[in-house]
Formats: structure tokens, C-alpha cells, sequence
């Protein structure tokens, strides 16, 4: 089942890019300019961030039931109904941020996904819910590299990097760690390609921890020190569930607790989502802050 979803060329970049080549707005304007546009960008991304956790919560409950596991079924609906509501909110704050045409694409591609996962096999759901996710980790990147966010100051650069591309690719990893791995453990049949997958995302995520460890001190720039720990912690529980793992059904361990114990992971990889989004909304452009610094707010100059 093919699906299409085009990444959005922001309009927001035109606009910017229109008022650099206009001389009669000077630069503090224009910084002033685009931090009301990053303000309201960053809103965007912290309910986008909502809508990523949700339909990777539908990946996972559809991975297990397709598994054979019913348990999962009445979780469905609510599921559903979350991702609804953050689209209509989606929908209210796209203005510029998101195009018409990727707006249409992102509704046809979730309708497809709500409607046809129970005619796919495990992989084909499995790839459909991926190949939507990871087009809306790329809108959250190229918010990133636009320029609301090309003249943040240095404190808050880092975090801008952090929150819209580092840490989404990270809790989307541990998310298809939870949908494959709750999948396997519910499923009496060799999935030999689940298994091989399930064994690099786990490598991938402990290499990504190491890697945000030494790039980013996350209690200086987002104030997550604790939630960090409690990553940490969870992670060392479920790797070792995942070294058992083979490509039958393993032992001790039951799905749902697989499925609940991952959830720790990305609820806290969430929480430092949005403490650094927190952060960023009181991102100041380096103009402005020069313009501070030189007392030329009182003169009007």
C-alpha cells in the first residue's frame, strides 16, 4: 500500500527572506518579526510533538493486536480519538507553517493508516505508520534549519537542535522499540526481519544515548536532569528484555509489560521535548539582544 506525503517548503522562509531584501525594515524589526513567527512556530511544534506520540501509540497497539494480542483492541479508540484532536488543533495553527498540500497529504495518509491496518500484514502496517511519522520528524527539521531559527543566540541554538531534530529521532527509536518488540512478544509465529530490527534499534538507542550524553548537557540547557535518569534507568530494564528476545516468543516478560515499560522511556523522552520547546519559546534573536546590550531601546534607535 503506497502512500505520499510532501514535505512542506515553509512559507515562512519567503516571508523572512522578503523582509531581508526589503530595506525599509531594519534589522531589530525584522528580528522581531521572525521571533513572533518562531513563537507561534514552536506552539505549532509542541502539538506536533502530541500528534508523533499518538500515532506511534497506534503503531504499537495495531503491532500487538496484529500480533494476536486483543488486550490492546479497547485502547484503540482512544488512541483515535487523541490523534483527531490533534489535528483539528493542527489545523487551527498551520497558517504559514504548514502548506495546504502537505496538510491535505498528512489527513489522506492517517485515513489511510486508521482504515486499512487490519487488511496489512504486520510489516506493511508497521512501514506505513513509519514512512508518516518520519515525514512529520522532517517538518520538525525543517523548522530547524528555516530561518526563525537561524539566529538564535549561543545558548539557545543547542537547544533548538536538541528539541526539533536529536530528541524526536530519539523517542521515535524507542517507539518502534516498543512496536516491534511488544509485536514479537505477542506473536506465537518466527518473525525473522522483527527480531534482526529489534536487536539494531536497540544498539542505535544506546549509541543515541551516549551520543545526546556527550553533545548536550541537558540539565544546564532544558532543566531535564531528572527526567534524563529516569531514561537512563528504564532503558537498562528494557535492554536486557531485548537481549532475550529471539525470534520466537520470549519468556518473562508479557507484552503488555513490555508495551508499559517503553512507555516509561518515551513519556520521559517527551517530558525533555517539552522543557526544551518551553525553552525555546523564550528564544531572543542575536539583533535583538545586541540591541538590548546597546542601550539603543531608549533612544528608539
Amino acid at each position: 500500500m503506497k502512500t505520499g506525503f510532501a514535505t512542506s517548503n515553509l512559507t515562512t522562509k519567503a516571508s523572512v527572506t522578503e523582509m531581508k531584501n526589503n530595506p525599509s525594515l531594519s534589522a531589530v524589526r525584522q528580528a522581531f518579526e521572525r521571533h513572533q513567527l518562531r513563537q507561534d512556530c514552536v506552539k505549532l511544534c509542541q502539538n506536533l510533538v502530541q500528534l508523533i506520540v499518538h500515532l506511534q501509540q497506534h503503531r504499537g497497539t495495531t503491532l500487538a493486536i496484529l500480533g494476536g494480542d486483543d488486550f490492546f483492541e479497547p485502547r484503540l479508540q482512544a488512541i483515535k480519538k487523541h490523534i483527531v484532536e490533534d489535528l483539528q488543533e493542527l489545523q487551527k495553527q498551520r497558517k504559514h507553517l504548514v502548506d495546504e498540500d502537505t496538510w491535505q497529504n498528512l489527513c489522506s495518509e492517517w485515513f489511510t493508516v486508521n482504515h486499512h491496518w487490519r487488511q496489512d500484514s504486520a510489516l506493511q502496517n508497521f512501514e506505513i505508520h513509519t514512512h508518516l511519522i518520519q515525514q512529520l520528524l522532517r517538518q520538525l527539521k525543517n523548522y530547524y534549519h528555516s530561518p526563525l531559527f537561524e539566529h538564535l543566540d549561543v545558548i539557545h541554538n543547542p537547544i533548538a537542535r536538541l528539541v526539533l531534530t536529536e530528541l524526536p529521532e530519539f523517542l521515535e527509536t524507542a517507539a518502534q522499540i516498543r512496536g516491534i518488540g511488544t509485536h514479537l512478544l505477542a506473536s506465537d509465529t518466527s518473525e525473522t526481519y522483527f527480531a534482526d530490527r529489534l536487536k539494531y534499534l536497540a544498539r542505535y538507542f544506546t549509541r543515541t544515548l551516549q551520543h545526546v550524553e556527550q553533545l548536550y548537557d541537558t540539565g544546564r540547557l532544558i532543566n531535564a536532569e531528572s527526567q534524563w535518569l529516569e531514561i537512563v534507568r528504564a532503558w537498562n530494564t528494557i535492554d536486557e528484555a531485548v537481549a532475550k528476545l529471539d525470534v520466537k516468543r520470549a519468556e518473562g516478560m508479557p507484552p503488555e509489560q513490555f508495551f508499559s515499560e517503553t512507555s516509561h522511556i518515551i513519556y520521559y523522552i517527551q517530558q525533555c521535548l517539552k522543557l526544551g520547546l518551553k525553552r525555546l519559546n523564550t528564544a531572543t534573536d542575536q539583533a535583538i539582544k545586541a540591541w538590548i546590550e546597546s542601550g539603543s531601546y531608549h533612544t528608539g534607535t
